[in-house]
């Protein structure tokens, strides 16, 4: 139990299911998930509170390791804070654990690594409460040359064909390294698509995503990945995978 006496970097681990929400940065027209956690604890440490956090998921993108801070120099304990979010946030949004950081710590700045995972139902009937956490596509895919494929992204590369250009022009590097992608065939005809990387440019998952299920589906072949890569065009890539199949799982911290 902690109280505080001075202004203290608080960090939460949360998740949330992104379905109701319009992604989470604040300033868009719909609800974010960023204003309602400032919302609620400006109430609790009774003044302004800004966020940072490790990603900005899209809307529709869920979160089961999300990573966020805060400054305040309120007095409570960690403990109550979770209890008192638990009140005012909905139910949608969860917080996991709470701790004091370093003063300097930044959740964007000082992740390592991020693993993001992305489900596929490919049974000819998906079940209900998989309906808006996976992409049904009721039909069989070619997981050897999706494997194939996938392993032909890791590595250090420009990822110019696999985002979203016209979000991405403030990030003139677009050079980012992938550590591991790993298909993992679950009991029940789900496949779950494990992707860890030192960054990510905006869509980019979902577009490794999109282009490894059409190169399953025989539309695109998995031997044009090296090229896709050179060509640093979007157009030549694959279809972008629609966000609620999309769980951003941990970050990696030293």
């Amino acid at each position: 139990m902690n109280n505080f006496e001075k202004a203290n970097n608080i960090k939460l681990l949360i998740a949330y299911d992104g379905s109701s929400f319009d992604g989470w940065q604040r300033g868009s027209e719909g609800k974010t998930i960023e204003e309602i956690l400032e919302k609620a604890l400006g109430t609790i440490c009774q003044h302004p509170i800004v966020l940072q956090a490790a990603s900005r998921t899209d809307a529709g993108v869920h979160a089961t390791g999300q990573v966020i801070n805060f400054i305040t120099d309120h007095d409570f304990s960690l403990n109550k804070l979770i209890y008192r979010l638990s009140q005012l946030l909905p139910k949608a949004i969860a917080i996991l654990h709470a701790e004091v950081a370093s003063e300097n710590f930044h959740p964007t700045l000082d992740a390592i690594a991020k693993e993001y995972r992305y489900f596929v139902c490919t049974g000819r009937a998906q079940l209900p409460q998989h309906r808006i956490y996976s992409w049904h596509i009721p039909q069989t895919l070619n997981l050897q040359a999706i494997k194939e494929a996938a392993s032909m992204l890791c590595g250090k590369f420009d990822f110019s064909s696999f985002c979203n250009k016209k979000e991405n022009l403030c990030q003139l590097d677009t050079v980012r390294e992938i550590f591991s992608i790993e298909i993992q065939e679950m009991c029940d005809e789900r496949l779950c698509f494990v992707i860890k990387g030192n960054n990510f440019l905006y869509r980019m998952v979902r577009t490794i995503v999109g282009t490894l299920i059409d190169i399953g589906r025989g539309k695109i072949s998995k031997d044009s990945i090296p090229e896709i890569l050179r060509a640093c065009d979007r157009k030549r890539a694959g279809i972008c995978a629609p966000a609620h199949g999309l769980f951003l799982h941990h970050v990696f911290y030293n």
